[in-house]
């Protein structure tokens, strides 16, 4: 007796021993496993169990559905199909034979209603035999394999042996490999292999000779369901594994069922011989392999360490928690764009505005913060932003952006904003990746939106300096003081230049000296050249000389560098989009090939070695990207 120690996995779960002895007595012991239901309009289930189903309860719903005698599969008049892919390569020559026995061990155990194919991929990709049930012919053509020359194409083989067949269902679909040479060049790839085998739902037997096949069979059995894998080189125990293959698919059966509920619901729970297994089916059609869904208790989130979101309590604090984000998200998008007209800006209207028109507001109660509850948040945030040091850098992004807040009011909608995302992500994704990937998104949006109104304002500004300081000189040729044409030029010119010369006045009229108030303009607008003017200014005023020619080689200056920096622009505008083409393409590409072959993209997802080779990809684009955006970024 020889005993079969490698069949070590049917499904990701259904596990058993074999005593597979030379005189015909085998044992096979194996919970059952769900391989397909079947929700048309005469429902049965698939189950491949080692033991015939004695004692068989079926649940749709709140409902136990009226169940009929199991059906071992060889009687059920379902179409059985078995494809064996044998390696016939010069190679595995000295295992031929027991491959054979093998083979013939499972066609003499088939049932009469199975259907046979025989293929081998020594050399070429070769059917020795189509679909049949003349297993007497079929085992006679198995016994005249011989060894062929060359190397084995074993994915083509697989791939063909696997398309030949029509998908009858997890449990009544099936492929057998028997490998011990590693594929010698096919054009089909390992996940091509098994993406064959997946789609007519099949489940999948491999045994292995050799370490070089191990990792290869052992994966196209693992992303099948019902099948059972081995590895060993014993010529008596591969001979046995056809009578043990033959057992495990004869113990399929199939169970009857109706229920009047079956298209109402879409969750089945089933009981055994005292063994549950649950899952969810789509009503009115056949679901299999990995389609069966895990089954979700009623009133559980599915979402770990959020159960107490379940039954009517859950719905309740969903729909405040929906509320509330609402209302946050609501808050932060008034505020961002609603002035508030109680801050600095409006009580230095008297000054800015000559003719007053704009009244000063007295009201301190007017902020959209003065809210007591919201004031509170504002402040606990703007302790927090100025205990992380980030409190003075917020302060200076806005005032660039020129958005009326306080840097604790734009955290706060902020926070109300990412807490919307994340809620609503909740609901649209219904598990904890969605709503975090949501929650980063919502808390990206919000200082993307900032940076890129503050860096648009910036460049607004640098490209009116040079009309704004020749309009300056010319003010000071026809007699205007350097304040009277600051102010004059002020409100001539639009913004963000206009209301940044207002402010300048502003802050002058108040006291401050006008260099310092010139120079903090620059700095919060992060523009060199308004320092370099401010610089010439301060020269001017120490060493005297003529300012308003001063100011026009500095604005011719700031032109020639304009037209300067617009002219490497258009020079290295061609490496920019080479840059964005090459740093796209991979993403771009892989999205395509994924939309065309999900499976052969997976991949890299699922196996080890992928996700590897993914993470150095992705780094070498970015170092790629980062490199070029170097040599084409020139400061001026």
């Amino acid at each position: 007796m020889a005993l079969l120690a490698g069949l070590l996995l049917i499904g990701g779960a259904l596990q058993f021993s074999v005593a597979a002895a030379q005189d015909g007595d085998a044992v096979a012991t194996a919970p059952p496993e769900l391989l397909l239901i079947d929700a048309g309009s005469s429902p049965y289930v698939l189950i491949r169990s080692g033991a015939a189903p004695a004692d068989v309860t079926i649940t749709i719903g709140d409902e136990e559905a009226t169940v009929d005698r199991p059906v071992v599969i060889a009687d059920s008049g379902l179409p059985v199909q078995t494809a064996i892919v044998i390696d016939n390569a010069s190679a595995a020559d000295d295992v031929l034979e027991p491959f054979l026995a093998a083979a013939r061990a499972y066609i003499d155990n088939a049932g009469p209603n199975e259907d046979i194919s025989i293929w081998t991929s020594g050399g070429v990709s070769r059917l020795r035999v189509g679909l049949s049930n003349d297993h007497e012919r079929t085992a006679e053509i198995v016994s005249g394999i011989v060894s062929a020359n060359g190397t084995s194409l074993l994915y083509d083989t697989i791939r063909d042996a696997a398309s030949e067949l029509t998908d009858s269902g997890a449990g009544a679909t099936n492929v057998i490999v028997f490998a011990a040479t590693i594929d010698g060049g096919s054009a089909t790839t390992a996940a091509e292999a098994r993406g064959a085998v997946q789609a007519v739902d099949g489940s999948a037997f491999a045994v292995a000779t050799s370490d070089v096949v191990v990792s290869a069979m052992s994966t196209l059995v693992s992303s099948t369901y019902g099948g059972a894998f081995a590895s060993t080189d014993d010529p008596e125990e591969i001979a046995g594994y056809g009578t043990s293959v033959s057992q495990v698919v004869n113990g399929t059966w199939m169970i009857p069922f109706e229920s009047v509920q079956l298209l109402d619901e879409n969750q089945i729970a089933i009981t055994i011989d005292g063994t549950e297994i649950r899952a969810s089916y789509a009503g009115g059609s056949r679901t299999s392999g990995r389609a069966l869904a895990p089954f979700t208790e009623r009133g559980d989130t599915g979402i770990p360490g959020f159960g107490f979101l379940a039954g009517e309590t859950g719905r309740t604090l969903g729909l405040v928690f929906g509320a509330v984000a609402a209302g946050l998200g609501a808050f932060a998008v008034v505020l961002l764009l609603q002035k508030d007209e109680s801050n600095l800006t409006s009580v230095l209207n008297a000054y800015s505005d000559p003719y007053g028109t704009t009244p000063v507001v007295e009201d301190e109660d007017r902020g959209m913060s003065k809210n007591a509850l919201l004031k509170r948040a504002v402040e606990l945030t703007e302790d927090l932003a100025e205990r992380r040091g980030m409190l003075s850098r917020l302060e200076a992004t806005l005032e660039r952006a020129d958005l009326p807040l306080r840097a604790g009011e734009a955290l706060t909608a902020a926070a109300g904003i990412a807490v919307a995302f994340m809620v609503v992500g909740l609901l649209l994704i219904g598990n904890m990746m969605g709503m975090l990937v949501f929650a980063i998104i919502g808390v990206l949006i919000p200082g993307f939106t900032v940076r890129v109104k503050a860096a648009r304002r910036r460049k607004a500004f640098m490209a009116q300096l040079p009309d704004t300081l020749t309009l300056l000189s010319s003010t000071l040729k026809a007699g205007y003081s350097f304040m009277q044409g600051v102010e004059a030029v002020s409100q001539e010119i639009e913004d963000p230049m206009g209301g940044e010369l207002r402010r300048i006045v502003t802050e002058a009229q108040l006291g401050r000296p006008l260099e310092d108030a010139m120079d903090a303009s620059a700095e919060r607008m992060d523009s060199p050249d308004f320092s370099w003017a401010v610089m010439a200014v301060k020269i001017q005023r120490e060493v005297g000389g003529n300012l308003s020619e001063l100011l026009l080689t500095v604005a011719e200056t700031m032109t020639e560098r304009e037209r300067l920096r617009r002219d490497i622009a258009s020079l290295t505008a061609e490496g920019k989009m080479s840059a964005i083409v090459l740093g796209a393409l991979p993403i771009l590409l892989g999205m395509a090939m994924w939309a065309m072959n999900p499976e052969y993209i997976n991949t890299l997802f699922t196996d080890s070695f992928g996700k590897v080779l993914l993470g150095l990809s992705v780094f070498a684009v970015l170092a790629g990207f980062a490199w070029m955006k170097k040599i084409i970024n020139i400061d001026i």
